[in-house]
């Protein structure tokens, strides 16, 4: 369920469309895998280790809760935003919920065209 290696963060980099909320920034693109997988980017510049360590434990949690809610699979990465650190967890779920609901809207729209 995560992405592990550097080639993976690569293929992110260049093929997925990017998402920008209040608190966190999501790169996120359709897979053909049977299962959605997240990976999660967190620099020392955002704060000092239990800090970084918490912003993945609510980020990996908030996908757990919400990643089976939307139609079939999908590749996402989650970077926080410089004051990410003063969000609660359940505004860091909230947003990555819509900034997840609006990238599926904007598929659809896309392939109606």
């Amino acid at each position: 369920m995560r992405l592990r290696t550097r080639r993976q963060y690569q293929r992110m980099a260049h093929g997925s469309r990017r998402y920008v909320g209040q608190w966190i920034i999501v790169d996120i693109r359709s897979s053909k895998e049977p299962t959605s997988r997240l990976g999660i980017t967190v620099t020392r510049k955002f704060g000092k280790a239990h800090d970084r360590n918490r912003f993945k434990r609510v980020v990996r949690e908030a996908f757990r809760l919400s990643y089976q809610q939307f139609p079939g699979s999908f590749l996402l990465v989650v970077k926080p935003r410089t004051l990410a650190h003063q969000a609660s967890s359940l505004d860091i779920q909230k947003e990555l919920f819509s900034l997840i609901e609006k990238a599926f809207s904007d598929q659809l729209k896309s392939n109606q065209v």
